[in-house]
């Protein structure tokens, strides 16, 4: 997106001839990219939004985002751009005339609805695959890092759209005016390509965490179907089967396009996450074995998995930016970022401990899935009932999240397409992707339903780099004209090849675990078979 400039011009019927006068060129300025796409983002100003801002600005006689004195130059297009230094954040005034505006409480709940999914039951089997030591103290390490590299991304795009005068920017946009403000002449000439490549691995990380709602939502319905008189030793079809009944509610839900109705949805399926996860930890807690049965350290074969699995469960990356964009105060958001983070880090590393303690080597991909389902003689038949309640109460959780999650890659998908339809037929066009993307997202899962090592891929391959690659790049691009010390090197430097190596080496074993596991599936049938007769 270029950081070109224009004038804020009005219908001569709204604002008086004698107001405009008065109001001189670069008073009033806005991102060409803001204009462009649809009336929705003009809507940022509505008609007495300009005019209070004229009459403060023709009292004041000061401009709205930085002063006449034009500093910096854009070096391939010779734009002249408002100094950073001068400018003054138009972000809150403007956001406060939205119509789909959200509170910072809202925010706050939506980023733990974000947080609090599959990734969290899973933790488990990553504690498993690093070491009853080694786990926990994995996790901590990864929360500080992933937390800091978010508050990198918000900070970039306020620095960003203060230089660049925008009202918001998401992660691709970020992305793309960090390698034009940069010194490396390479990313300014791509820099759309880094934003589309940027893109990409938001759709695959969103996408991903879709899949992995469908198939948990379906292993979790097949358990409470076993779980009724007459059907626990009942012959079921396939897991696809179950998928497929998902489908459709699935892509109901997905319908919703305003996020002020996603956040009721989203504060009921918070507490019912609360009263399912307080259920859990009484399960497990009163089943802990010592962690000295458990090794500290499982092996660097199994650490890959761990690390695929963690950066998973911070699964709130993709919603940050959009959620900071549509906040009226986007000055509270780092609040909201450590509050938020700070309840989902204890809840990660508690119940990772926990959990591992409770089932050892037995623990599933979801620790919803060592729940039991059946009555025996150390669970009586009303126990068994309760803990067939909690998972569907998760089902109703994770369903309720997909929506949360699936708005992302609507949100880069969707503009782009949008000008290309006629007016006339845009929400009809817009029903049909969300309804295909849906489609995509079952047909995905059901391919590889392996609960666990589809979230170890999906983390290692997508989420380390928009959570641990990005960020810190980003910050050595935006904050390169303001000097850099040496210290954030080095930091950035680390974090980012933190997050690669962990990219390659948890993709790789996370590829080869799920062919190996499709292979030992395929054998028996294609062993060859005798005849005695």
């Amino acid at each position: 997106m270029d950081c070109e400039y224009t004038a804020l011009t009005t219908d001569s019927t709204a604002i008086e001839e004698a107001e405009v006068e008065d109001v001189a060129p670069t008073q009033l300025l806005v991102s060409n990219s803001d204009l462009e796409d649809e009336t929705e983002e003009i809507e940022l100003f509505d008609m007495s939004a300009v005019k209070s801002v004229q009459t403060s600005v023709n009292q004041e006689r000061q401009p709205l985002i930085g002063n006449s004195s034009l500093s910096d130059t854009d070096p391939e297009t010779d734009v002249r751009v408002p100094n950073s230094s001068n400018s003054t954040e138009l972000t809150s005034e403007a956001r406060a005339f939205t119509q789909n505006s959200v509170s910072s409480f809202d925010a706050l709940v939506h980023l733990l609805k974000g947080n609090i999914g599959t990734g969290l039951l899973s933790l488990p089997v990553a504690v498993k695959n690093a070491g009853v030591i080694v786990g926990p103290v994995g996790l901590v390490v990864m929360a500080i890092i992933c937390v800091y590299c978010m508050h990198m991304l918000v900070n970039c795009s306020h620095k960003l759209c203060r230089k660049c005068g925008h009202t918001s920017m998401d992660y691709g946009e970020v992305a793309e005016n960090a390698c034009r403000v940069g010194p490396i002449l390479f990313l300014r000439r791509h820099r759309v390509a880094v934003r589309r490549i940027v893109n990409a691995f938001l759709l695959l990380t969103q996408l991903g965490f879709c899949c992995v709602y469908f198939v948990f939502m379906a292993r979790n319905a097949e358990q409470i179907l076993q779980a009724f008189p007459g059907l626990q030793h009942a012959e079921f079809p396939p897991v696809q089967a179950f998928l497929a009944a998902f489908l459709l509610p699935i892509m109901l839900l997905c319908f919703i396009q305003n996020w002020d109705h996603l956040a009721p949805i989203s504060t009921v399926a918070n507490v019912v996450m609360v009263a399912g996860l307080v259920l859990i930890y009484q399960y497990i807690l009163r089943r802990l074995k010592s962690p000295s049965m458990y090794p500290a350290f499982s092996s660097f074969g199994e650490l890959p998995l761990f690390f695929g699995t963690a950066i998973y469960s911070f699964e709130g990356i993709g919603i940050v930016l959009p959620l900071e964009n549509k906040m009226q105060n986007p000055q509270s958001f780092p609040m909201v970022i450590n509050i938020g983070m700070g309840m989902v880090t204890f809840l990660y590393v508690s119940l990772g401990f926990f959990g591992y303690l409770a089932f050892g080597d037995h623990v599933e991909g979801s620790i919803t899935l060592n729940l039991p389902t059946m009555p025996s003689a150390h669970v009586t038949p009303s126990e068994q009932a309760l803990y067939v309640v909690v998972k569907l109460m998760f089902v109703f959780c994770i369903f309720c999240t997909f929506a949360v999650q699936f708005y992302v890659p609507i949100n880069i998908i969707w503009p782009s397409l949008k000008s290309r339809v006629s007016q006339r037929y845009q929400k009809v066009a817009e029903y049909i992707l969300r309804a295909v993307l849906v489609i995509v997202t079952f047909g995905l899962a059901a391919g590889i339903p392996e609960l666990g090592l589809f979230i170890s891929l999906v983390g290692a391959f997508s989420s380390s780099a928009l959570a641990l690659i990005f960020p810190p790049l980003i910050q050595l691009l935006v904050k390169y004209e303001d000097g850099l010390h040496w210290f954030v090197v080095l930091r950035n430097v680390t974090i980012f090849l933190f997050g690669f190596v962990g990219f390659l080496a948890g993709s790789y074993v996370s590829i080869a675990q799920i062919v190996d596991s499709f292979s030992r599936k395929v054998a028996p049938t294609l062993a060859p078979t005798f005849s005695t007769g």
